[in-house]
Parts: C-alpha cells; structure tokens; sequence
C-alpha cells in the first residue's frame, strides 16, 4: 500500500490537471475553516475522494491505475502558504496551497505540477441506489441498452453490454462504493482486483422522462484512455403491464459456461461453452417472439414456427421489478420462471433479465412446449418432461440473459 501510493501521487504530480480556468495566486493567510467538507480529483489513471473535518483530520478514498484504497486516515495543516498531508500509511504531500472556496483548492508541488481537488456539495451515495437505464453509450447503436442496479450494500448489477467494443461485454455482479460524487467500482472480470472511477452528475427530473445519472470517467480503449460520457436515465421501480404487448429486439448473454457439447433445438444448435447469445437472437427473431400481457396477472408468449403460431400463456406475480411466471400453475409439467422486469417511464422499452435458474426453466419450458405442440413430448410423461429440463441443467453450468422489447404498434 506505501509503495502503491507513492507511485500514485507521482502519477498526479505528472498529470497535473487544474479544474479552474482561473489561476489563483499562492495565498498566506488561514484558510483551514475552509476546508472542511468533501472534495474529489478525477484525472487519467488516477481519482481520489478527502472527507475533511474541521480539524483538520480526514479519509481519503481513491485509486491509481486500477489499484484501489478506501478509509486512509489523514491530517491536512495549512502554514505559511503551505498544505502538508500526512496518511496513516506514511505517505505526505506537500507544496504551496491554493484555494477557490466553496470551489477547488489545489496543491502546487515544488515542481510545478498542480494537484486539484473539487468541492463537492452533495453526497450521491443514496441517490445512485436504484435502476437505471443507459443507451447514450459511446458509439451506440440503435436498440443497444444497458441496465444497471445499485443496491445499498454496494453491489452492483449489468445486463447488456456497452458496444463501443467487445471487452465493453458487462458481466453480473461488482462491487462499487461512492464517495461524494465519484463512483468507484471494482472491474467485474473474473478474480480482477482492479477498480475503476468515474465522476457522477446528478440531475433530478433532468428529462420528461425522469431523473438523469451521468458518468465521466477514463477507459482504456487498446493502449489509449479515452474521455468517456454516459448517461443513465432512473427507470421504475413498479410494472406496467396490463394490456401491453412488447416485440422481441435483441438478446444480451453474459458469463457463459457449460458445456462443451452441441445441443440441437428447432432447427438450431446451441454450445453453451462457446455461445456468445448470436444464435439465440437469431433464433428468437426468427420465431418472431412477443411477450403480452391481456392483464397485470397474466403473461403470454408467442411466436411463430414454419409459419404457424404458438403460445403459451400463464399467471404472474409481480414484486417491483421481480416477476414470477407461474408456469406450473398452468400445467405441473412446466417450472415457474423468476425474473426481473423493467420498464421505462413511458412504457415503451422493457428489459428481461434473467439468472441462470431463470433461463434454464425459461428455455426448458419453452422446448417442452414446442416438442409438445410438434407431437414430439407427451407433458403427462414425468420421466420423458424431466429429461428435457435435465439435459440443459446438464449443458449449463452460468449463464445471465437479457432480452430488450419495444412496444408493439397497434
């Protein structure tokens, strides 16, 4: 950690951005009373959050190149035109002091280089928790969406994918922890300890449509960073579904494993080691899939196959944004379905995500309907219906769906 931050603070020494157009002369007179308050430094490579009190005491939460610290004890003193920060850690910063209050302050190290912390009036922890809908992402195409969900015990929730490129895939779950108004969060790939910052703009009722959460941050893009801007607009909490109807757009298919083996189904072959989500969206186009809802308690979907239409239709119950489709009430042969839900403020996108207990009765209980209505199954054979849902528990070890609709034309 001594080592890590050392390094750290060179980084910002070479870096040196200053947040303030104006440059404001070295001052000498006491200015400790105005530091008191939250203030955060968002560069290249480098973010960092001081939680400073009156007394000058302080926490500092930050990261450099993906390495992470949360909670480092400090004291900043200010004499004769100077600041001194000592960390817990042994680390000190050092150099003449400047300060816009109530706006930045910065510190001007012996060589030049400026370090520039902002003002942060509003802490955005609370309000960040929530789900929240993106499709302004760098190079977005159309129909391209992202949902994230912030819980209050700093575990976070993609689905989708950001397409600006591959590695931009999101997986399930990260951790994130927010200090003021930058948003730190650990890299969701697999037994990565590297983190990521972003700085947080919040804007309550910032559309017709509701409250916007927008994100800079830095991404490394091949063996560049880039600037990046997204924003996240606040989707609902409650369901609207009572005579809605949603056709099929794309399907998002994150942390996939199984196994390595082809399995067959309506004309297409799936390998759930190897399938990044093409030939399920192929397949689903094709069967030109709808889900309709005739009331808030009922669910039905649809689709077409060789020209001839198929449905099943089955009870739901909804908990904010979590459904069940109670399959087995409809017929005991079928597994009930627990997914997650959302809708936009004005009803016309809805997402379905789905974990891999959800997707596996999902698929299963879609097969056994099609074998059935082909005269390939028979539902009341237990035995020969436990064998189809086998075969893809088998197939499939993880994987996280998630299909976008759009709302039907009447």
């Amino acid at each position: 950690m001594k080592i890590f931050r050392f390094f750290a603070i060179a980084l910002v020494a070479m870096l040196g951005l200053t947040a303030c157009n104006k440059e404001p002369e070295h001052i000498y007179d006491d200015h400790s009373a105005d530091l008191a308050g939250t203030w955060t430094c968002l560069q290249e490579g480098f973010a960092e959050a001081l939680i400073i009190e009156a007394d000058g005491s302080m926490v500092a939460t930050g990261f450099a190149d993906g390495k992470y610290w949360e909670n480092v004890n400090g004291t900043i003193t200010l004499k004769d035109g100077k600041a001194t920060l000592n960390f817990e850690d042994d680390v000190t910063i050092e150099g003449h002091f400047d300060i816009i209050p109530g706006m930045a302050f910065s510190i001007v190290q012996d060589n030049g280089e400026r370090v520039t912390f902002n003002y942060c009036k509003n802490d955005l922890a609370d309000e960040v928790v929530g789900m929240w809908v993106c499709s302004d992402t760098p190079n977005a195409q159309e129909n391209d969406m992202a949902i994230i969900s912030y819980s209050e015990d700093g575990v976070s929730i993609f689905t989708g994918m950001i397409p600006n490129a591959e590695s931009y895939m999101v997986t399930t779950n990260s951790s994130y922890n927010v200090v003021g108004d930058l948003m730190f969060q650990k890299s969701a790939e697999e037994n990565s300890t590297l983190y990521l910052a972003g700085r947080l703009v919040y804007t309550p009722k910032g559309t017709s449509l509701g409250d916007i959460m927008t994100k800079k941050m830095y991404a490394k893009v091949g063996d560049t960073r880039v600037e990046t801007t997204m924003s996240f607009l606040r989707i609902k909490q409650t369901l609207d579904l009572a005579e809605k109807k949603y056709d099929y757009i794309k399907t998002f298919v994150t942390n996939v494993k199984g196994l390595d083996k082809d399995i067959d189904f309506m004309g297409y072959t799936f390998n759930f080691a190897k399938m990044d989500g093409y030939i399920l969206d192929k397949m689903l186009k094709t069967l030109l899939f709808t889900v309709e809802f005739p009331d808030a308690n009922t669910i039905k979907y649809g689709c077409h196959y060789n020209n001839e239409p198929m449905a099943m239709e089955a009870p739901i119950a909804v908990d904010g944004n979590k459904m069940t489709v109670k399959m087995s009430e409809k017929n005991a042969a079928f597994r009930d379905i627990d997914l997650y839900t959302f809708q936009d403020q004005d009803n016309t996108q809805m997402h379905m995500y789905m974990p891999t207990y959800a997707f596996v009765n999902f698929f299963g209980n879609m097969q056994c309907t099609m074998m059935s209505q082909l005269g390939q199954l028979d539902l009341t054979d237990a035995a020969a219906v436990k064998a189809v849902y086998d075969s893809i528990d088998d197939a499939v070890e993880t994987i996280n769906v998630s299909f976008v609709m759009t709302k039907a034309a009447k």
